[in-house]
């Protein structure tokens, strides 16, 4: 009787684990986050695979539960094709996953966060003799987390929006920006209309000894210095572009369509684009306070209601 009570609560006991608060700021939900798409299942996300159609089905999922809309009626996924610099053929990439917060405003701030990486490593890996799962969790695992606790909180302060909010996961960032680029192609959002895109690769390595903050673009426009929080706060310090990571990530995209954007990141470390990028490497109270960072400035961006404007 008592094993076959086991067997009964067990199952109860191992789904109440993987249960996890509506999209939120907060360690668990964080952790729930990553730990889903940097678990080795998805294989590293690899465009065009099985796993980043998971993983952009699991992200849509999460925005529905953030309580947001899709882009299109009915549409959260936007999916694309492209040629990798690294092959001839064609990659069929699940797409950008998008979707929205509605204001009465005619203009959106962008929040974005690539989910795609590198799969076993192939071609983009610091260990190229390594066939191993590289799970990414920190690239970008944890820029995804960060935008869809963003996504859920947000929700719970619309009435403090003054401007749309739209979300996007990028795919196929790491072969070459991919999914930014084919997003302002489509026109999926009135380019003119778009203030800014804030955007999150790799905050989830907050070094303890030196704690760092990296915000590249600023310098474009002058106007985010009166927009940005202090360069320092009791958890970090910030460093305005500094260029931690080379070739430039997918708010590059917005800036060469003369669109201001913003990466926030905690620059690259040894565990880049190898198989050790995992949960156990992630600095969750970083991130929390990289959230707390992100929420004053989500707040001073709507306070200003001629921000179309200020930041052109």
């Amino acid at each position: 009787m008592r094993i076959i009570l086991l067997l009964f609560f067990v199952p109860i006991l191992l789904c109440a684990q993987k249960k996890t608060s509506a999209p939120s700021c907060n360690e668990e939900y964080y952790r729930y986050v990553i730990g889903t798409l940097a678990n080795d299942s998805m294989e590293g996300r690899l465009p065009g695979t099985k796993a980043e159609l998971q993983s952009a089905n699991f992200i849509e999922k999460e925005f529905q539960a953030a309580g947001c809309k899709p882009l299109q009626k009915g549409k959260f996924a936007f999916p694309f094709d492209y040629i990798s610099p690294d092959s001839v053929t064609p990659v069929h990439s699940s797409g950008n996953v998008i979707a929205k917060i509605e204001t009465k405003s005619d203009y959106c701030i962008i929040i974005s966060a690539h989910y795609d990486h590198i799969g076993f490593g192939k071609f983009h890996s610091n260990d190229p003799f390594t066939h191993a799962i590289h799970n990414g969790a920190d690239d970008n695992a944890s820029g995804v987390a960060l935008m869809l606790g963003l996504a859920g909180w947000c929700n719970e302060h619309t009435k403090e929006l003054h401007y749309d909010i739209v979300f996007i996961a990028f795919s196929g960032e790491e072969d070459g920006l991919f999914g930014s680029k084919y997003f302002l192609s489509q026109n999926l959002v009135d380019t003119s209309k778009i203030i800014c895109d804030l955007n999150f690769d790799m905050v989830g390595h907050l070094d303890l000894q030196r704690p760092l903050l990296e915000v590249e673009g600023v310098r474009k426009i002058s106007a985010w210095d009166s927009i940005l929080p202090n360069d320092s706060s009791a958890h970090f310090n910030v460093e305005r572009d500094n260029v931690m990571i080379k070739g430039g990530a997918d708010h590059c995209t917005f800036l060469d369509a003369h669109i201001p954007a913003v990466l926030f990141s905690t620059g690259l470390t040894a565990y880049y684009h190898r198989p050790e990028d995992d949960l156990e490497t992630i600095n969750f109270s970083g991130m929390l306070a990289i959230s707390d960072y992100m929420k004053v400035i989500l707040c001073a961006l709507n306070k200003k209601k001629d921000l179309e404007s200020i930041l052109k």
